[in-house]
């Protein structure tokens, strides 16, 4: 019988498994590194990417903030306009208020009534006179009280005084009421 020597053919067989198995395992780690190259480049691109539009928001953000301080300035100057256009409407109502409120007096008062006095002060008006009648100083009242101008219209006094030159009797009064110019 003849007899065959396997012993050379096994360790080949041995040596060609561990080669294999190497060339797997380096074949394993070498895929296993470029799949880290390949997961750290995309991750570096996502990082890159965020980047960008984190630099691109703050950007936008300093324009907006830019466009901020504009309005802010704008809403600033608007308001100090409006102030200044209410002081000039006030003014302008404060220089033709008077005269008109004068005038609405001057025509209502009545005919037997004379003003000796007028004064103002802070929006109250004083009215001294003197009138014929008692008759007489209510209706100025009652014309003081229908004016627009005229408001809370209060006689503080009314006294008779008798003339011995003329023989009348002439009513001096005192009248107090708020002025408002703007109506």
């Amino acid at each position: 019988m003849i007899r065959i020597n396997l012993l050379p053919v096994r360790q080949t067989q041995k040596q060609q498994t561990i080669q294999q198995q190497l060339l797997a395992g380096a074949a394993l780690l070498i895929v296993t590194v470029i799949g880290c190259v390949v997961w750290t480049a995309a991750i570096d691109s996502t990082a890159s990417e965020k980047k960008a539009a984190i630099e691109e928001k703050q950007t936008e953000l300093k324009q907006l903030d830019k466009i901020i301080g504009e309005v802010n300035e704008f809403s600033t100057r608007k308001k100090e306009l409006e102030d200044k256009l209410g002081i000039i409407e006030k003014l302008k109502k404060g220089k033709t208020g008077p005269v008109r409120a004068l005038d609405d007096l001057a025509t209502e008062i009545p005919n037997r009534v004379w003003l000796t006095a007028m004064e103002e002060k802070a929006g109250t008006a004083t009215l001294e006179g003197l009138a014929l009648e008692h008759d007489d100083v209510s209706a100025l009242m009652k014309a003081l009280q229908k004016s627009k101008f005229f408001k809370g219209v209060l006689l503080l006094y009314s006294k008779a005084k008798p003339n011995k030159a003329t023989g009348f009797t002439i009513y001096e009064f005192k009248i107090t009421c708020k002025v408002d110019y703007s109506a």
